[in-house]
């Protein structure tokens, strides 16, 4: 497996976000439709892609919030290749990459989205209170990771 840094602009990682949204709109419903302008791209994201043979199996990416903070966003694997750590290691490249004046990183994901959570706890993220868009919203959980 080889990995490739990129953008938010790159069609592989559009290709695995469509995968990726779809997977949800199957698990979830319409009721995700309520997120589609926060996963919009309107500020930029440094990618992460995993390849196998060239092709593209798994991204993960985030996004500048702050002076002080960033967020991670669009971590997937296909299918076939998961339960192999591939998104921890992606995760961990990530934010080998990251400037050392942000002081935390921050995700959002699903309560019942269970092993994004386990992962997530395994990265050293803990769940903090909603916060912004969320802060009513029973269906996610918020975590950080302080860096350093």
């Amino acid at each position: 497996m080889e990995t490739a840094f990129t953008n938010q602009d790159d069609e592989r990682f559009l290709n695995l976000v469509e995968e990726l949204d779809k997977g949800y709109y199957e698990r979830i419903g319409e009721e995700l439709s309520k997120y589609e302008k926060y996963n919009e791209f309107t500020k930029p994201h440094v990618v992460i892609l995993a390849l196998d043979l060239n092709k593209p199996i798994a991204c993960a990416s985030y996004r500048v919030c702050s002076e002080k903070n960033v967020e991670f966003k669009r971590v997937y694997v296909k299918k076939e290749y998961r339960k192999n750590g591939i998104a921890y290691k992606l995760i961990k490249q990530l934010e080998s990459n990251i400037d050392s004046s942000y002081k935390y990183s921050y995700i959002v994901t699903g309560k019942n989205n269970y092993p994004a959570i386990k992962l997530y706890e395994k990265l050293d993220y803990k769940e903090i209170p909603k916060f912004g868009q969320f802060k009513d919203d029973e269906t996610v959980i918020c975590m950080k990771k302080e860096f350093r």
